[in-house]
């Protein structure tokens, strides 16, 4: 026995996922496991490279290092997905469970839904004379919006009544899908219908707040009731009339179930019942002092506090936005979110964990397609291993992917594994310990992972942009022939040499270098071989000058200058020679069909004169001109 167990689930059923950790935790009391959720935020309205990304998280898990699986298959907004999962664990000999969605050969946690919703429906018709009812369900195919959708029927055929095929309609489960129904719901010519039936809180919700937005009474202009029973629902106003699918019981269940499977036994498919939970959104319960009313009371005295936690909360991520983008490189980056997390974990938890690729960090040239192909069988590094407050150096444990991880007899943890990624490439996941402000705050968590993703990413751009810039500098300031400095750096690199030589009282060098008969050999052998002259001094200029006290610039078309720091004569002297016997080694080796040289000219600085760079520039100018016009002389054209 692993005395662990892995769970997939969705994030944007958060509160239906803290209902069943209640009913975990009461059977892993009992068993003794740790409990690794894996969560990614997957969303029919979401594009499908992001939802790759989120989905991407459940390839982390290594299915044979658990002592079984439970997937929340009507949770994960991907039926194909959900099937995938329970079938890749069964063949590899997994103990599996499926709550929500019935799959071949895999035991089944149910939840009857019709008992529930026809409750609810019963209720509407025979206590508030519903006689005409809107249906929104989720996404079309999914099995929870169709059954849904037939006790509605069912029950409205029963007293009568027809849900008419255009009074059908589907939200995908979202908020904004929900609000532009409920735009078009306010716009029918024959006004509100009696009730509107969501096939969840979340859009029960948003068509509540939209279509008050809209100036109508709810419930007196229309009745909405959702499905779900999440905290929200509870305190809003009017409270949701809703459906209780007791998770709690659902979790408890299938741990149960689970652990009777890995022990032999048979397995008989569980169905949890559903009950109708009576709000306000009906047009009941809307007395004073009734338990809605006395909870939203006891929801508003904590609400300053919840705001205050809330800003203190926004001051930690762009403090931790500010500490990633503010680094060097990945590396520096590693540091500093170390040292900021060893004093800034209230929100994250005493136990939380980074975990990146950091050769996406490092090689920040490459495409995401070509460092990020192998996904989460890339090798990660351990950028954030914090254990009980403190910072660890543990590298990650290979099997299930957690630094330093060890089960304690008789301690019972659930960790939370989310994914980082750039649309469908992952470069990253985090991992939370047991529970803490982000995870039970309500799409906190989600907010807290987009701004980290977000950070990260501009962080690599950041670094991309970085080193583009060098390269476009490098192209700015050096010379694309020789690859000495150009004239344009003569103010920013030479400049100050000379400066920084004179506040210290000591001499410059500055070198002016000329190729004889230049001219000449353009005209005689073409510009290919005046080029190879430039270059073969550009050589000589470089191997003769090796150290950070002095520069090369190409100055013009055939003239050079070398500018040097604390220099002397014996220097300047020596610089010339190194240059003068690298050109004839090359006039020597015989591959010109020419033979040439160069003038050259310096001058060194005196440190207390307020002589200018142009001055001692002009100066050696006019030196090398001088040697130049006697090679001239003494070296006539044939």
């Amino acid at each position: 026995m692993k005395h662990r167990i892995a769970i997939f689930s969705n994030g944007y059923n958060g509160s239906i996922t803290l209902k069943a950790i209640e009913g975990i935790k009461r059977y892993a009391a009992v068993r003794d496991f740790d409990t690794h959720f894996y969560i990614g935020f997957a969303a029919s309205n979401e594009k499908e490279t992001f939802n790759v990304g989120q989905f991407n998280i459940y390839q982390l898990a290594r299915l044979d290092e658990y002592d079984g699986v439970i997937v929340f298959s009507g949770l994960l907004n991907n039926p194909d997905l959900a099937r995938k999962a329970c079938q890749d664990a069964r063949d590899k000999g997994i103990p599996v469970i499926s709550i929500g969605m019935e799959i071949e050969g895999i035991p089944y946690v149910g939840i009857n839904n019709v008992d529930g919703m026809r409750d609810l429906v019963e209720h509407l018709i025979t206590e508030h004379c519903v006689q005409r009812v809107v249906y929104i369900g989720g996404t079309k195919d999914h099995v929870d919006t169709i059954e849904r959708l037939n006790v509605v029927e069912e029950v409205m055929n029963k007293h009568g009544l027809k849900l008419a095929e255009s009074d059908i309609y589907y939200g995908n489960w979202v908020n904004e899908t929900a609000i532009a129904i409920a735009d078009d719901l306010s716009k029918d010519p024959n006004g509100l219908p009696d009730a509107i039936i969501c096939a969840n809180d979340i859009m029960a919700l948003a068509v509540s707040c939209e279509l008050r937005d809209l100036g109508y009474e709810l419930p007196e202009d229309t009745i909405i009731t959702g499905f779900d029973h999440i905290g929200e629902g509870s305190v809003s106003y009017p409270a949701l009339t809703t459906v209780d699918q007791d998770y709690i019981t659902v979790g408890y269940n299938s741990c149960k179930m689970l652990y009777d499977i890995i022990e032999g036994n048979e397995a008989e498919t569980s169905s949890v019942a559903s009950k109708l939970v009576v709000g306000e959104s009906c047009g009941c319960n809307s007395e004073v002092d009734s338990p809605y009313d006395i909870g939203r009371r006891n929801y508003c005295r904590n609400i300053h506090a919840k705001s205050k936690q809330a800003d203190f909360f926004n001051r930690f991520m762009r403090s931790e936005r500010t500490t990633i983008l503010e680094s060097a490189d990945y590396e520096d980056m590693k540091k500093r979110l170390r040292e900021f997390y060893s004093s800034n974990h209230d929100y994250i938890g005493e136990n939380y964990y980074i975990l990146l690729n950091k050769y996406y960090f490092e090689d920040v040239a490459a495409e995401d397609s070509e460092v990020l192909a192998r996904c989460y069988d890339a090798a990660f590094d351990t950028t954030i291993a914090m254990m009980d407050g403190e910072i660890s150096e543990d590298g990650i444990d290979k099997r299930i992917k957690i630094p330093g991880f060890i089960k304690v007899p008789g301690e019972q943890h659930i960790y939370f594994f989310y994914p980082l990624h750039n649309e469908q490439y992952n470069y990253g996941y985090v991992v939370f310990r047991d529970g803490t402000y982000i995870i039970d705050e309500a799409f906190r968590i989600y907010e807290y992972l987009e701004k980290m993703e977000h950070s990260f990413i501009e962080f690599r751009i950041n670094m991309r942009l970085e080193m583009v810039n060098k390269e476009l500098r490098f192209l700015y300031d050096k010379d694309p022939m020789t690859g000495l400095y150009n004239r344009f750096c003569f103010v920013s690199h030479a400049v100050p040499i000379v400066e920084e030589s004179k506040r210290h009282g000591k001499q410059a060098m500055i070198m002016f270098v000329d190729i004889n008969y230049m001219k000449r050999i353009n005209d005689l052998y073409g510009h290919v071989f005046g080029d190879r002259a430039i270059t073969t001094v550009s050589d000589a200029i470089k191997r003769s000058v090796g150290d950070d006290n002095a520069i090369g610039i190409r100055y013009g078309g055939d003239e050079f200058l070398v500018i040097a720091a604390d220099a002397s004569e014996e220097y300047a002297e020596e610089i010339k020679r190194s240059m003068v016997s690298y050109i004839d080694r090359e006039n020597n080796r015989g591959i010109n069909p020419f033979k040439f040289s160069i003038s050259v000219g310096y001058v060194l600085t005196d440190p207390s004169s307020g002589r200018t760079v142009n001055d001692y520039v002009d100066e050696a100018d006019r030196l090398m001109y001088e040697i130049k016009n006697e090679y001239h002389k003494t070296h006539p054209i044939d």
